[in-house]
């Protein structure tokens, strides 16, 4: 019997479903740093082993101690860097949640970086479940989740009429571009 896909190619048999696999390099590199530390040290401490036990064979010694202590090294130093990325992560998470809702370019000129930089920082962020949110296409910002439901939206002026379209939290003030008079807080 043949599927739809196999009529349209002309084949005999149906197309094997594909899977996809995700490449050596990406998924090696992207544990956990204690993953590193771990493997390092397991590495380290049998070349410590080979290089105490052994020292009076000569031939085991050279076996041995590099194929122990370049990968422990480089694993231990691999470790470290993800380390580092990953409290940087953290930290722009922590500095995320205190801004509560920030346009993408005042958050990339705040972090000294290029908007893709950060926007890929904050990708991580989210994936990580460091912090939670949207950025909203129509303003260019970033919001937390929690800071959605206190916000409050004005579309016109109450006292002008004039066309405001703007966010804003209830400690905040909003000044209409217009007659330039204090938009009041809804009541709740």
């Amino acid at each position: 019997m043949r599927s739809r896909d196999s009529d349209v190619a002309g084949l005999k048999y149906p197309r094997p479903r594909r899977t996809d696999v995700a490449s050596s390099s990406s998924s090696l590199l992207d544990l956990d740093p204690i993953a590193y530390f771990a493997m390092g040290g397991f590495a380290l401490f049998f070349g410590l082993f080979f290089l105490v036990f052994l020292w009076d064979i000569p031939l085991f010694l050279y076996l041995c101690g590099p194929v122990t202590f370049i990968p422990g090294v480089i694993a231990l130093t691999i470790g470290v860097r993800q380390w580092r990325r990953e409290r940087a992560v953290l930290e722009f998470a922590e500095w995320v949640k205190s801004q509560r809702r920030v346009k993408m370019d005042l958050m990339a000129q705040r972090i000294g970086k290029t908007r893709y930089e950060t926007e890929k920082l904050l990708g991580k962020a989210l994936a990580k479940g460091f912090v939670k949110g949207a950025i909203d296409r129509t303003t260019d910002e970033f919001v937390l989740e929690e800071a959605v439901k206190q916000e409050h939206f004005v579309g016109q002026c109450p006292h002008c009429g004039g066309n405001v379209d703007t966010w804003f939290f209830p400690e905040e003030r909003v000044i209409c571009p217009y007659c330039e008079r204090v938009v009041a807080v809804p009541a709740s």
